[in-house]
């Protein structure tokens, strides 16, 4: 009986697969279907100007004089529809600084009709613009899924104008998650990669899943020779749904903000401030009045976690509250002097115009005593100010003239005869942390030759 009962289960296996292979098909299908009319090709035309040294002649001399020309320029990517009213999701780099935008759309039969459309909002950190197409009606739209975990493996849809062409639809999987990629000298983090085909024209337009919503907002690709080459990048539409409200209200975008600038631990630093085992980074900068002086925090202090997610980078820190809102708290882990502390910080506003906040320089005050460390010359000016590098010194190229050091390993140099004692404790062989303020910025360097 039970042979029998094996041999029905074999005999079936190809009609359940049949039957499994025309379901993905059908889900393949369906998504596209979905897709086509909500997807749209964003056109372009940009104002801009060029600076050209031309000769200006006056008595037979030549005088090199600058001229601006103004010029224009089109521009396409591509866009999805997100709500019947007709706001287009787009990327902010496909219609920045554009004088016009147009809106091509294509119903179920390939018919093609053309809109102008307006900017309703943008958010450059997450490179997403929002368009309106003007003119009212009622638009076939798809839905962001902000709420679902896409997961490596699923397979995904990209959905786009590649290169100008026709609507095209490019299929792969979601081949890593909390990716990074700069872009333009900014680093974008969290970013979906997928090796579904994504070209140049793709910016902008949806990434999908198999029920035909939106996942993410395709934004770039890894390339060495500017095509798709398997690596493409989506913003995730839950970071895209947190900025939303705001954007479809006119309203602006606002930033969790905590006012700390952080530098990476590397081994040295690790074993010579009392971390258990690499990781963690070293706060370098806590800016005056910010949410993060106001909590305690101080420079020098080894950031551990934030909400339970591990903290390695700056960027890192960035990333968790830059996707907060002012008055979000969140929990820190961090080491001060060896001991594990825990706190919990609420969010300030992220200033519009954020610079970099520097490090306090210390004062300055009359040389006074001398020290000979390592082949460097210090006279003490409110710490160990370095006079001379010696050529064959194991610290030149760590250590230039002027540098003001702070402190070694975490012990301060607060006098001329703690200078002494602090540097001769130092070694250069287990490693040093040099806690030093150079051309007025303060910054930490560690150092170890045997």
């Amino acid at each position: 009986m039970k042979n029998m009962l094996f041999a029905a289960l074999l005999l079936a296996a190809p009609a359940a697969r049949a039957q499994d292979i025309a379901a993905l098909q059908q889900a393949f299908n369906s998504a596209a279907a979905k897709a086509g009319p909500a997807v749209v090709s964003v056109q372009v035309v940009k104002e801009e100007t060029q600076s050209v040294l031309e000769p200006d002649y006056y008595f037979g001399y030549a005088m090199p004089s600058e001229k601006l020309y103004r010029y224009r320029s089109a521009g396409v990517g591509s866009g999805v529809i997100i709500d019947p009213r007709g706001y287009v999701l787009t990327n902010r780099h496909v219609v920045e600084d554009a004088v016009r935008i147009r809106i091509v759309t294509q119903d179920a039969r390939g018919v093609e009709k053309t809109y102008m459309a307006e900017p309703a909002g943008a958010d450059p950190a997450i490179d997403i613009a929002l368009l309106k197409i003007k003119g009212g009606g009622t638009f076939p739209y798809l839905e962001l899924d902000g709420g679902s975990r896409p997961k490596v493996g699923d397979f995904v849809m990209a959905v786009g104008y590649p290169f100008g062409f026709k609507q095209t639809v490019t299929s792969g999987i979601i081949s890593a998650l909390n990716a990074s990629l700069p872009v333009e000298g900014r680093k974008y983090q969290n970013l979906i990669q997928t090796d579904a085909a994504i070209n140049h024209g793709n910016s902008g337009g949806p990434l999908l899943n198999l029920d035909g919503r939106v996942i993410g907002i395709n934004t770039a690709i890894a390339s060495p020779t500017g095509t798709f080459a398997g690596m493409g990048f989506a913003i995730p539409a839950a970071d895209i749904k947190r900025v939303l409200d705001e954007l479809t209200g006119g309203r602006k975008v606002r930033r969790g903000w905590l006012g700390l600038a952080l530098i990476p631990v590397d081994p040295v630093m690790a074993s010579r401030l009392g971390l258990s085992s690499e990781g963690g980074a070293i706060i370098n900068v806590v800016a005056p009045g910010s949410p993060a002086e106001k909590a305690g925090l101080r420079r020098g202090d080894i950031v551990l976690s934030c909400d339970g997610a591990p903290v390695e980078t700056n960027d890192d820190l960035f990333y968790r509250t830059y996707g907060g809102r002012p008055g979000d708290e969140l929990e820190l882990v961090y080491l001060r002097r060896g001991l594990k502390r825990a706190l919990r910080v609420k969010l300030g506003e992220r200033p519009a115009e954020e610079s970099s906040p520097a490090a306090a320089s210390g004062r300055r005050g009359a040389a006074t005593g001398a020290a000979e460390w390592e082949g460097v010359s210090f006279v003490y000016e409110d710490g160990a100010l370095v006079r001379a590098v010696k050529d064959d010194s194991r610290l030149s190229g760590y250590l230039k003239p002027g540098d003001l050091v702070r402190a070694v390993n975490g012990e301060p140099i607060e006098d001329p005869a703690s200078m002494g004692r602090v540097l001769a404790r130092a070694s250069l062989a287990e490693g040093v942390v040099l806690d030093l303020v150079r051309d007025g910025q303060g910054t930490y360097i560690s150092v170890q030759s045997r």
